[in-house]
């Protein structure tokens, strides 16, 4: 860890971050150009940078509305290969939380790529199972929903069909447990 530092990643590390994304999802430069351009908002993404490089990501978004309760999304979270089984991701994702929750979030929802991640997020980030994937009850800002009709139009039948959420302090995620979350950019 003492190579590795947590940083607040600005627009300056649009390259390094494009090419961890890149080679973890294997998505285009089109697609993750797109998402900097459409989605990115200051303070949505945290990283570990080693050396010039970026070891590990994960993005917040902010925007949707749950049941009147402001949510974010958790996005994107990556870690090189050569820099996994270290707690990485698991820093960024409890720092993703947090800053969500300061910038008024209460709620912070998921869907991971594959089952599989479930337990993951549940054990690492106290998230439990919330929203279902598509249909109606959660209310996106425009932007999600161009980024969306652009880059994802059909939900992958791969992924999990529910998201998972964890909820600041006070909220009660019965307040949105079966509301369906349309746009989770699978």
């Amino acid at each position: 860890m003492n190579d590795c530092e947590l940083i607040q990643a600005t627009a300056a590390d649009f390259p390094s971050l494009s090419r961890l994304w890149g080679e973890v999802f294997g998505d285009g430069e089109d697609f993750i150009l797109a998402f900097f351009r459409g989605m990115w908002h200051d303070g949505c993404c945290r990283a570990y940078r080693t050396g010039g490089d970026i070891a590990a990501m994960g993005c917040c978004l902010d925007g949707p509305t749950a049941n009147g309760y402001r949510c974010s999304y958790i996005y994107a979270m990556a870690t090189a290969g050569v820099h996994r089984g270290r707690g990485l991701a698991e820093r960024i994702g409890r720092a993703l939380i947090s800053d969500a929750f300061a910038r008024g979030s209460g709620i912070v929802a998921t869907l991971p790529a594959e089952e599989s991640l479930n337990a993951w997020y549940e054990t690492r980030l106290g998230m439990v199972p919330a929203f279902k994937k598509g249909g109606a009850g959660v209310l996106f800002p425009e932007h999600w929903r161009r980024f969306a009709a652009a880059y994802c139009p059909e939900h992958d039948p791969n992924t999990p069909g529910t998201l998972l959420a964890v909820a600041r302090e006070g909220v009660d995620l019965k307040a949105v447990s079966g509301l369906g979350w349309e746009y989770t950019l699978d």
